[in-house]
C-alpha cells in the first residue's frame, strides 16, 4: 500500500486552498527521503525481526508530508481567506496541528533509522585472543644498549 494524497488530505481534515500537485510532489521528495534514511535488512545486525516494516515508513512519510503541507499551508492563509479574524483562527489551527505534527513525524523517523532503535545484533563470541601477558624488549631496541 502506497501513501495517497486522499490519506494525507484526510489527516489534515481536507483543507481547502491545498493543490493536489504540492502533496504530490511532497510525496515524492519524503518518500525518497524515507527509503533512503530506512534500516535495511541487509544492513550489519538488523534481521527480519528489527527492520522497520512498511507500515512504520509509510507513517514516516504520511506525517513528514502533513508537516510540509501544513507548512504550506499556514504560509498561503492570508491569499486564501479575506477575512483577518479568520486568518487568525485559521493560523492557529494549522499552528497545533503543525506542532503536533512535527513531534510525531521526528518520532516515526527515529524508529526507522538506527537513532530510535537499534542496528547491531549484540552476542558472545569463542574468539581468544593469542600471545602472552608479558613482553620483553629486545637488546638492539633498548636505549640504553
Amino acid at each position: 500500500m502506497a501513501v495517497t494524497t486522499a490519506q494525507i488530505r484526510d489527516l489534515l481534515n481536507r483543507p481547502r486552498g491545498l493543490n493536489e500537485g504540492t502533496i504530490t510532489e511532497y510525496l515524492t521528495i519524503r518518500t525518497a527521503e524515507v527509503t533512503k534514511k530506512a534500516r535495511m535488512a541487509d544492513y550489519v545486525g538488523v534481521t527480519s525481526a528489527n527492520a522497520p516494516t512498511d507500515a512504520l515508513k509509510e507513517s514516516a512519510i504520511k506525517f513528514l508530508v502533513c508537516v510540509d503541507c501544513l507548512r504550506v499551508l499556514l504560509d498561503t492563509v492570508p491569499a486564501m481567506v479575506d477575512d483577518t479574524i479568520q486568518q487568525r483562527q485559521m493560523n492557529q489551527t494549522y499552528t497545533k496541528q503543525l506542532t503536533s505534527m512535527e513531534k510525531s513525524a521526528m518520532d516515526a523517523l527515529r524508529v526507522i533509522e538506527e537513532k530510535g532503535a537499534t542496528a547491531f545484533a549484540i552476542k558472545a563470541t569463542s574468539s581468544k585472543v593469542g600471545g602472552t601477558t608479558t613482553s620483553q624488549l629486545s637488546g638492539s631496541l633498548h636505549p640504553s644498549n
